[in-house]
């Protein structure tokens, strides 16, 4: 006998006038609703097999994997079915916002801090020692004296300006004053003189526009005073015909923030005047 048949048998035996529906087509229907939850089952396991196979190719490919390997999955399916902006790279993560303030339109660069100059370096030597400038031209100083010669082509050494004393009535003792002797031939130029105030930060050499940093000379017994010596490129010769005036550095003078303490002016290549600037 069957499973459908005893079943029906045992429903009569209980209530042989029951109503309702047959045993078999009730089995029957079981049967197929089995059936269907069977194949869903089956479908349910293919769908994760076919997801974990998907994240173990992920996981090999270094990205994450498990439940971050299937967010980055569904976040990928949802920004492919998301609308195309055109941009290239809209499907990637959105560039930061810059912190700082935008530059306003047509504002104008801001220009480079000029190099402050050096400072000029001192030179301390014994009262009377020679100081070779050139390999034509030496000078030295005393504690009142400056004093200076030049190598003439036969090789001896002569006075070229001579010895001058700081002391002398001609010259400037009530301010800050500086003076300036050149000398040369057509390779250089060499200015080596002196300055009467307090000690300066800088002697600075102007010709053209162009600053050259002179080197500060002291020795033993000065009061007051500074020697100096700078060498320059070789001047142009001044012109009678033309009424040029031979040409030469301005001297600047100046304290350690770059004020101008004292100035000889000179000239210029084009015979124009030469000036030290107020401030470095």
């Amino acid at each position: 006998m069957s499973f459908e048949d005893r079943l029906g048998e045992l429903f009569r035996n209980e209530d042989p006038h029951a109503a309702g529906p047959e045993p078999a087509a009730v089995i029957a229907g079981a049967r197929r609703r089995r059936a269907r939850r069977r194949a869903g089952a089956g479908a349910a396991a293919l769908a994760v097999a076919l997801i974990c196979g998907a994240t173990a190719v992920t996981a090999g490919g270094g990205r994450p994997a498990g439940n971050a390997a299937a967010g980055n999955a569904a976040a990928e399916l949802e920004a492919a079915s998301a609308p195309s902006t055109g941009a290239a790279g809209s499907t990637g993560a959105a560039a930061p916002t810059p912190t700082g303030s935008p530059t306003p339109t047509g504002s104008p660069t801001p220009s480079s801090t000029r190099t402050a100059l050096p400072l000029s370096p001192v030179r301390q030597v014994a009262p009377g020692e020679k100081i070779l400038v050139t390999d034509d031209t030496r000078i030295w100083f005393t504690a009142n004296q400056r004093c200076d010669e030049s190598r003439e082509s036969d090789g001896s050494w002569h006075t070229s300006f001579g010895c001058r004393d700081v002391r002398s009535d001609n010259l400037e003792h009530d301010k800050p004053s500086v003076y300036a002797q050149t000398s040369g031939n057509r390779d250089r130029s060499v200015v080596a003189s002196f300055y009467l105030g307090p000690t300066p930060s800088r002697i600075v050499a102007f010709f053209d526009g162009k600053p050259t940093v002179a080197t500060i000379v002291t020795t033993a017994g000065m009061k007051g005073w500074t020697g100096y010596y700078v060498v320059l490129p070789p001047m142009p010769t001044g012109d009678p015909s033309a009424h040029r005036r031979p040409a030469g550095p301005a001297i600047g003078v100046y304290d350690a923030e770059g004020k101008l303490l004292a100035e000889n002016p000179g000239t210029a290549s084009d015979g124009s005047d030469e000036r030290a600037p107020q401030r470095l």
